[in-house]
């Protein structure tokens, strides 16, 4: 079997797992709209600000490690190191780290700088870094549905689940306290999956991290820094220049859209391990079928979500209360921010696989100037479109910088079989402009035969274009083999 025959058999399986996590994911949004609607815009607006704030903090905490393991662990065998070398090294930095943030947030606490209600989110700092570590420790080892299980499923439902019991049992700081509830419980989860992939692994290693998994580790870790910043630039912005309603409103929006982000992260972890293993000639010759594969199976589940979404925003948003539907031609912004992501940000991962952290440093620090001075010029004046159009451009701005770099290596990593995946893209933001615009009016039987339809229409799409793509593919296989 070939390198590339044993790739894609990874990818489709982790698909699969991808898929089941995007399903199971559904049930921590659900109760955070449940949870909006009984704290009330205000409240949530604070919270979803503290919460984003603690994982910037959290992210920034590892270092970088986090990721690195996705780089380094495949590369253990290889080398002749130890399978478990760099977890529990990555662990403890990154702990101690998060120790000394939550005891600054602690003892700013007492100033007029910091709310006193941060200090109570912030004991959940040392339980989001250990998920980090080892969650990716998982990812890293070729086991994906350890994470999908736990962070898409366990700690976003019974978070805002435990948040909501203490709530009505009158518990002070129901939203923190549920928070920590969720962080507690999955990093212990995530803990014993890890022991029983490495038994073998001391709790106490007996050397400081690598210098290799340390170099390639701390531009991705500023770079976590510079992308938790950029990614939740708009949301503080809206704060900022809108208040906490406007916040909380857009925030409802931005977790409704992000299951189409979803469905593009869950594939880092799946697609960083693959090209790190493709030396020069691989990435050449195999580069292009397995990221054009990856890239259609991310589009074509962003777009049956996404036709869901356009059909039915005022169901959606009406979960969390009217109080949340406010523009809610922002949402469609949205939708299109992650779909351009889908189709041409998996190129920064590709580049991260190439060992070109220090790259996605520079250009995250380029895109959040960018996303700074949009969100100023457009918020002011258009509100949340204005936050959602700020998204658009620096997303648009990032996505044609790194395919440039890609293109000028001499790599081309797309299909001509994608070109109909953006037909579809297009066709999505057109409906979306015509049932906004009231060009098209559908009764609600009439949309869910619409969307039955799409469906069906989607499928049998999808069916052609991936045995073209699976034809392609045994065509460059039999080519290396001979």
């Amino acid at each position: 079997m070939s390198n590339l025959e044993t790739d894609s058999k990874f990818l489709k399986k982790a698909m699969i797992v991808n898929i089941v996590g995007t399903i199971l994911k559904v049930c921590g949004p659900l109760l955070t709209f449940v949870m909006a609607r009984i704290f009330g815009a205000a409240e949530f607006g604070i919270f979803v600000s503290a919460q984003t704030l603690l994982l910037t903090i959290a992210h920034s905490a590892t270092l970088g490690l986090d990721k690195g393991l996705y780089w380094y662990l495949p590369q253990n065998g290889l080398h002749g190191r130890p399978r478990y070398d760099g977890i529990m090294e990555s662990f403890w930095i990154s702990a101690a780290i998060s120790i000394l943030c939550t005891a600054v947030i602690f003892v700013g606490s007492f100033t007029p700088y910091i709310s006193k209600e941060l200090p109570w989110y912030a004991l959940s700092l040392l339980f989001y870094v250990g998920t980090y570590v080892f969650s990716t420790a998982s990812e890293g080892n070729r086991r994906p549905q350890n994470a999908v299980f736990v962070n898409s499923f366990l700690t976003v439902t019974l978070a805002p689940a435990t948040s909501i019991a203490l709530h009505f049992m009158g518990i002070p700081h129901a939203l923190p306290l549920g928070l920590l509830v969720g962080q507690v419980v999955g990093f212990i989860v995530h803990f014993v999956l890890v022991r029983r992939q490495f038994p073998e692994m001391p709790l106490r290693p007996h050397k400081t991290v690598s210098w290799v998994l340390l170099r390639y580790s701390l531009p991705l870790g500023v770079d976590e820094f510079v992308s938790s910043f950029l990614i939740r630039s708009s949301l503080w912005m809206v704060m900022l220049f809108l208040g906490p309603e406007k916040a909380g409103a857009y925030g409802i929006m931005v977790t409704i859209s992000n299951a189409l982000q979803t469905i593009r992260v869950g594939f880092t972890p799946i697609l960083t391990p693959v090209v790190a293993g493709m030396n020069k000639e691989r990435l050449k010759t195999d580069l292009k079928p397995v990221y054009s594969y990856c890239v259609f199976m991310v589009t074509f589940i962003q777009l049956m979500i996404g036709f869901f979404i356009v059909l039915f925003p005022d169901l959606i948003l009406g979960i969390a209360g009217k109080d949340f539907i406010v523009q809610p031609e922002t949402l469609g912004i949205l939708l299109l921010v992650h779909l351009v992501a889908g189709f041409g940000g998996m190129s920064l991962v590709v580049l991260n696989g190439m060992g070109k952290s220090l790259y996605s440093l520079i250009m995250d620090i380029v895109s959040l100037g960018v996303a700074l001075l949009s969100g100023y010029l457009l918020i002011p004046t258009y509100g949340l479109v204005g936050a959602a159009l700020s998204m658009l451009s620096y997303n648009i701005f990032a996505v044609i910088c790194n395919n440039i770099y890609l293109f000028k290596m001499g790599l081309q990593p797309y299909s001509l079989r994608l070109l109909s995946q953006v037909g579809w893209i297009v066709a999505l933001v057109a409906f979306y402009i015509a049932i906004n615009t009231q060009v098209i009016v559908l009764s609600m039987p009439q949309k869910a035969g619409v969307y039955v339809l799409i469906l069906l229409a989607l499928g049998a799409y999808g069916l052609v274009v991936k045995k073209k793509m699976d034809k392609d593919r045994n065509a460059i296989s039999s080519g290396s083999s001979k």
